[in-house]
């Protein structure tokens, strides 16, 4: 069942009546695979109970869950307090996972069937080891057939605004579609930097921004920074940046909607915690907790994260499915990959 969950086509259509009984079912099909092959999972059970599994015991303890055949290490960014997580995507997981992302990236317009330009405001990972959030970005760039990649942040972490900008000059003047995928962080540095003079923008200037932006940016907000990118390539029509939303632990990632919403596709469940432990009332804020099958090596289908949002239904939008609003982290800031890099930047 977890595969056919991951092969749903349609992941923001209206819920349908197998909905609930698929995900159901594909959710005690990662139960099973989990207590076979995972004796420390196992003993987190008590009376045949679902363990909701907080994403700081991922940091702390060996959870893994042993799989055949290879994959790839990634590391979290060393969110929260207990430091980074190693999760291994084996290659089963790996599949489910790029063929939701390729439906959720498809269903927002993070995609091009033409090669495309990609500016990646993080440090190459190919180089040496990175953070996670990294990683994520280079993989990223699988949403359309290889073209010019640029890394705008060294291996220091350091942005590189003289690059990032002569990159963009040299490339947005052309009508071959351009990315831009980066930390909250970086982008803000990115738009402190942007040159006087407004670049000759030909072609629609995508991307996505993680890490946070509640906290995270030092001088302006994200209006004011998608206002600046606009401004200097050729107005808000040439540029639809957006945010994304999610954590090494947890197999998608989750992007925003023309309003800032995330809303939660068909693959996934997501609700909100209150301090009590139980589900919180529509618009109330609490700790995000995310529900997913698609790890085979790795039991955090049932996780609580420590960010804090809140949910709601209706959209101005027109997507018909619930949705998130992130509203930062709960906790010291100084622990997020976000805040790392902004230190780094300094």
């Amino acid at each position: 069942m977890i595969d056919q969950l991951s092969e749903i086509a349609d992941p923001y259509g209206a819920a349908t009546a197998t909905d609930d009984p698929q995900f159901a079912a594909a959710m005690a099909q990662a139960d099973a695979w989990h207590r076979a092959r995972n004796p420390a999972y196992a003993a987190l059970w008590q009376d045949e109970q679902r363990p909701l599994l907080p994403v700081g015991l991922f940091k702390r303890v060996a959870l893994g869950t042993p799989v055949d055949g290879d994959g790839v290490w990634l590391s979290s960014s060393g969110t929260g307090r207990q430091g980074a997580a190693a999760v291994f995507f084996d290659n089963t997981s790996m599949t489910r996972i790029e063929r939701g992302m390729r439906q959720i990236f498809f269903r927002h317009g993070i995609f091009s069937p033409q090669p495309a330009r990609f500016l990646l405001l993080a440090p190459d990972p190919r180089r040496q080891q990175q953070p996670g959030y990294a990683t994520s970005f280079l993989r990223f760039t699988a949403c359309a057939p290889g073209g010019e990649l640029v890394f705008a942040v060294d291996d220091a972490g350091h942005f590189l605004p003289e690059l990032a900008w002569a990159t963009l000059a040299r490339w947005v003047g052309e009508p071959v579609p351009v990315f831009i995928f980066g930390l909250t962080v970086h982008f803000e540095h990115l738009a402190l930097t942007a040159p006087d003079a407004v670049l000759d923008t030909r072609t629609l200037v995508r991307g996505l921004t993680g890490g946070g932006w509640k906290g995270m940016t030092r001088q302006l907000q994200r209006p004011a920074i998608m206002e600046r990118l606009a401004s200097a390539l050729g107005g808000a029509a040439a540029v639809d940046i957006r945010d994304i939303f999610g954590m090494t632990e947890h197999p998608l990632h989750y992007v925003s909607c023309p309003y800032g919403r995330f809303h939660i596709p068909r693959y996934s469940r997501l609700s909100v915690m209150t301090a009590e432990g139980t589900p919180a009332e529509e618009g109330e804020s609490g700790l995000i907790r995310l529900q997913n099958p698609f790890f085979a090596s790795l039991p955090s289908h049932d996780l609580l994260s420590e960010d804090l949002g809140r949910m709601g239904v209706g959209c101005a939008c027109g997507d018909p499915r619930p949705w998130l609003e992130f509203l930062g982290r709960a906790g010291d800031p100084v622990t997020t990959c976000a805040w790392q890099a902004s230190a780094a930047s300094a």
